[in-house]
């Protein structure tokens, strides 16, 4: 994938900093509320879902009108916005309402395609005529779903739907049941062709190139071994859709994911036990190093850990030739009470790892050099890590200081010596 160029006309570094600005405001402000009403306002959440589609389909058609460079990015920035506003907000629904692959899938595609198109634009390069016509394709298809789920929304704030229970099932006249309706009815994602995730290559998709059509039964083989038990003790539970369709199987409150190609544990879903916890934050971590690199092999690191009560939640990276692989992460959550996975996700990590050479970095004080004066670096490491395009980066990342002790991340491309990521942990 081509690494963007640099932004060379200083009139369009105004779209650069709306366009992400808008952005930026857009989810964190949502994802903040978002997490108000997980679990407890489904009907808020439900209510933004809807919102944010209006919103994505609205920016989408203005985007495709507008002539100007900066006004094109910041539209493109906005849709984007829009769309993963509506992603966090589906998350936020009960689980019967969140396996919607088609549905995700548009969501996601849409997401990344605008990212894209708003960094070109604020590149100052105008869309051809296959984005434009790609665009108003996408935007037509946006439309249809922002309609049908406007309308999803109405009956259930009219009383005319229900809103689904957590862990239960889709049922016919709930919310989660119309939804899933509407993601069976829908096509496929329009075929996109730029430099992104979700681009129509007329190939076999890479994360899954080469392998081979396994059956159910070594699919439900593959989750027994995966999970450490016997294979009596899964159910099947069908095969989802979308591009990477799975086998589904069933362990008491867990449901594991296996790809149908390729034979990969991609996720485990379920809740914690939420029983007296019998272990701690350190040993839990144990427990998820151990688990991770036992199954997937090789080194890792965790990145973090979180204790939410009835579990904690980790997220992990693959280390490789001394570089760290943020690139390739893999999130898992142990129940406090059992030391049992209850939650896990290696999509990033089967749809990216794999073999990398890297190129001699430049030396790492001189990579400190682009770190801001008034941040004092405690420690580097080599890592590498993904722009929201997705372009892989080499970088030294410095966990840094201020001056009131609050903690930054700053990356610096190992490469050019350019700052390109900050993270204010």
């Amino acid at each position: 994938m081509k690494k963007s160029t640099a932004v060379t006309v200083f009139c369009l570094m105004g779209a650069v900093i709306l366009g992400l600005a808008a952005y930026a405001w857009r989810l964190d402000s949502r994802t903040a509320r978002y997490g108000a009403v997980e679990g407890t306002r489904s009907d808020a959440a439900a209510g933004e879902f809807a919102g944010a589609m209006a919103g994505l389909d609205r920016s989408l058609r203005e985007a495709s009108y507008a002539t100007d460079s900066a006004l094109r990015s910041v539209l493109c920035a906005e849709a984007a916005a829009e769309a993963a506003s509506a992603v966090t907000a589906l998350a936020a629904l009960p689980a019967s309402a969140a396996e919607l692959d088609t549905l995700a899938n548009y969501l996601n595609g849409a997401w990344d395609y605008a990212l894209c198109l708003s960094r070109e634009a604020a590149e100052g390069r105008p869309f051809s005529h296959a984005e434009r016509e790609a665009l108003r394709s996408l935007s037509d298809a946006v439309e249809e779903i922002s309609r049908e789920t406007g309308g999803i929304y109405a009956a259930l704030d009219a009383g005319e739907l229900t809103m689904d229970a957590y862990g239960e099932d889709p049922a016919s006249g709930s919310f989660g049941g119309a939804l899933a309706e509407l993601d069976a009815a829908l096509a496929a994602f329009p075929e996109l062709n730029y430099d992104g995730a979700y681009a129509a290559t007329g190939e076999t998709p890479a994360l899954i190139e080469g392998a081979e059509r396994i059956s159910e039964t070594a699919a439900r083989q593959k989750a027994a071994d995966f999970l450490g038990t016997e294979r009596s003790a899964l159910e099947p539970a069908g095969l989802t859709g979308g591009e990477l369709p799975c086998f589904v199987f069933e362990a008491g409150d867990r449901r594991v994911y296996v790809t149908e190609t390729g034979g990969e544990v991609l996720s485990i879903t379920g809740g914690c036990s939420g029983g007296e916890a019998a272990l701690g934050m350190d040993e839990a971590r144990e427990t998820a190093l151990a688990f991770v690199s036992d199954r997937l092999g090789g080194e890792f690191t965790v990145l973090g850990g979180e204790n939410r009560g009835a579990g904690y939640a980790f997220t992990l990276a693959p280390v490789e030739s001394g570089v760290l692989l943020l690139a390739d992460t893999v999130s898992l959550t142990i129940d406090a009470a059992t030391g049992e996975v209850c939650g896990y996700d290696a999509a990033e990590y089967i749809a990216h790892h794999s073999f990398r050479s890297f190129e001699t970095p430049i030396e790492q004080s001189a990579a400190a050099s682009a770190v801001n004066p008034e941040l004092t670096p405690n420690s580097a490491a080599l890592v590498l890590t993904r722009s929201d395009g997705g372009d892989e980066t080499l970088c030294w990342q410095f966990d840094c200081t201020d001056g009131d002790g609050r903690r930054a991340l700053v990356c610096v491309d190992a490469k050019s010596g350019r700052e390109v990521k900050i993270d204010a942990a």
